[in-house]
C-alpha cells in the first residue's frame, strides 16, 4: 500500500516548510528511516526520512516550494503499485468527489448547490490560502513559474497592480521602480513577526556601560593555549563573555526569566543564547547550563553550535532552550548597539568592538582595551535598578575574571 510523506511539525512556530533539496528521484528505491528530501523551517534544515520501504512512485512539490505543516510532498509504494498523481497537488490531497444523487439529506432540508470543483489553477497551498484570504481568483494571474505555476510573487503583483488601478495610477513609472521581489523565506519571515511582536508588546529600555577588558584579555592569553592544547579550540573573547554573564545571572534571577501571562516565570538553568548570522536570517542557539561549565567546555560548545548553525544543522531544542541572549558585533568594527529582545527572554546584552582608548586612571591618561556593552531589558518583569547593578557586577566580574575561577 502507498504511503504519504508528509511535512512534520517540528515546533510551536512552525505553519510551513520550503523544500530545499530532492535526495531521491522519481523510480529510486528508499528504505524505511533513510533521509528522502532536505526542507528548511522557520528555524532550521531539516532532513525528512522515509516512512517506508519502496519505490518513490512521485515528488508532488518542486523544489523551493513551500508545503503547510501535514501537507503530502511524496508517494512510496510498490514497484507494480499505480498511484494515482493526479490526486496530489501541491501538497494537498485531492477529495474524493461526492457521486451527486447518492448522498442522503436530512428530511425537509433543502438541496444545496453543489461545490464548484477547483480551477485547476498551478499555486502552492500558501499562494492559494493567501488568495482566498484576500478574495483573490486565481484565474485571473498569469503564473510566472514552471508550467504556468502563480508564485507569490506574481500574486503580489497582481495585488499591486490591482490597488494602483483602483486609484486610478498608472501601473507603471511608480517613484523608484521595483526591481526585484524577493519572497521571504521562513526565517526571515519568523523573524520578521517576532521582532516586531517584541519591539511592540515588550516595553524595554537600554543600559549602556564600557568596560576595561585588559584582565580578560591577559586570562585568555594565560589558558588559551592549554585548552587549545586540549580541544583543539581556540578560546575566544564570547567564551568569556559567556562564562561571566551566566555567572554573574546567578544572582539576577529576574533577568533569568520570562512573563506568562500574569506572572513572572524564572527559569531553573541558565542557557546563555549567543546570535549567530546567517546569509538570510538570525538564530540564537545556547549553551545549557552556561554557569556550571568550564571555560574550556563553553568554547568547546560555542565552536560545535556555530558551525552547526552555518550548516543548518541545530535542533529546536538548541535554538528554542535560551533563558538569555548575547549578541556581539565586534568582529564587524561595530563600536556601540543595541538589540531587540529575543522573545520570551527578559533580556539581551550587545557587545561592541573591544578597541584601544585612552582613559583616565588614578588622574593620569591611559591607553586601555575598552569594550562598550549595551543591555536591553523588558520593563515588565525587571526595573531599571536591578538591570544596573547586574551590568555594574558584570563589569566588575570582567575587569576582575580571576574572581570567577
Amino acid at each position: 500500500m502507498a504511503t504519504e510523506v508528509t511535512i512534520p511539525n517540528l515546533g510551536y512556530t512552525m505553519t510551513v516548510a520550503k523544500i530545499l533539496r530532492w535526495l531521491k528521484s522519481v523510480g529510486d528505491t528508499v528504505e524505511a528511516g533513510e533521509t528522502l528530501l532536505e526542507i528548511e523551517t522557520d528555524k532550521v534544515t531539516y532532513g525528512i526520512e522515509s516512512p517506508a520501504t519502496g519505490i518513490v512512485k512521485a515528488l508532488v512539490v518542486n523544489e523551493g516550494e513551500e508545503v503547510p505543516v501535514g501537507g503530502v510532498v511524496a508517494i512510496v509504494g510498490a514497484a507494480d503499485e499505480e498511484i494515482d498523481v493526479g490526486l496530489y497537488r501541491n501538497g494537498e490531497k485531492e477529495k474524493p468527489a461526492v457521486e451527486v444523487g447518492r448522498a442522503r439529506l436530512p428530511q425537509g432540508a433543502p438541496p444545496t448547490a453543489p461545490r464548484p470543483m477547483r480551477n485547476g489553477v498551478p499555486a502552492s497551498p500558501l499562494v492559494r490560502k493567501v488568495a482566498r484570504d484576500k478574495g483573490i481568483d486565481l484565474s485571473l494571474i498569469r503564473g510566472s513559474g514552471r508550467s504556468g505555476r502563480i508564485r507569490m510573487a506574481d500574486l503580489e503583483k497582481y495585488l499591486r497592480e490591482f490597488k494602483q488601478a483602483r486609484a486610478g495610477a498608472p501601473p507603471t513609472n511608480e517613484p523608484g521602480e521595483i526591481a526585484e521581489i524577493i519572497p521571504m523565506t521562513p526565517i526571515r519571515r519568523t523573524i520578521a513577526q517576532r521582532l516586531s511582536q517584541s519591539s511592540h508588546d515588550a516595553p524595554h529600555f537600554n543600559l549602556f556601560t564600557e568596560v576595561d577588558m585588559a584582565e580578560a584579555i591577559k586570562l585568555r592569553e594565560i589558558v588559551r593555549e592549554k585548552i587549545e592544547w586540549k580541544t583543539g579550540v581556540k578560546l575566544s573573547l564570547n567564551d568569556i563573555y559567556i562564562k561571566t554573564v551566566a555567572a554573574v545571572l546567578g544572582d539576577y534571577p529576574r533577568l533569568n526569566a520570562r512573563l506568562e501571562g500574569d506572572q513572572i516565570e524564572v527559569f531553573r538553568n541558565i542557557n546563555i543564547g549567543l546570535a549567530v548570522a546567517l546569509d538570510d536570517g538570525l538564530i540564537v542557539p545556547a549553551i545549557e547550563k552556561a554557569d556550571r561549565k568550564s571555560l574550556w567546555q563553553i568554547a568547546t560548545e560555542r565552536k560545535d553550535l556555530v558551525e552547526r548553525a552555518r550548516n543548518g544543522r541545530l535542533s529546536l531544542h538548541e535554538l528554542e532552550r535560551g533563558t538569555f541572549t548575547i549578541s556581539n558585533l565586534g568582529m564587524y568594527d561595530i563600536v556601540a548597539f543595541t538589540s531587540i529582545l529575543n522573545p520570551p527572554q527578559t533580556g539581551i546584552l550587545s557587545i561592541g568592538k573591544t578597541m584601544d582608548r585612552p582613559i583616565v586612571r588614578d588622574g593620569s591618561v591611559v591607553i586601555r582595551p575598552m569594550v562598550a556593552m549595551t543591555l536591553a531589558v523588558d520593563h515588565r518583569v525587571v526595573d531599571g535598578a536591578v538591570g544596573a547593578r547586574f551590568l555594574r557586577d558584570l563589569k566588575s566580574a570582567l575587569e576582575n575574571p580571576y574572581l570567577l575561577f
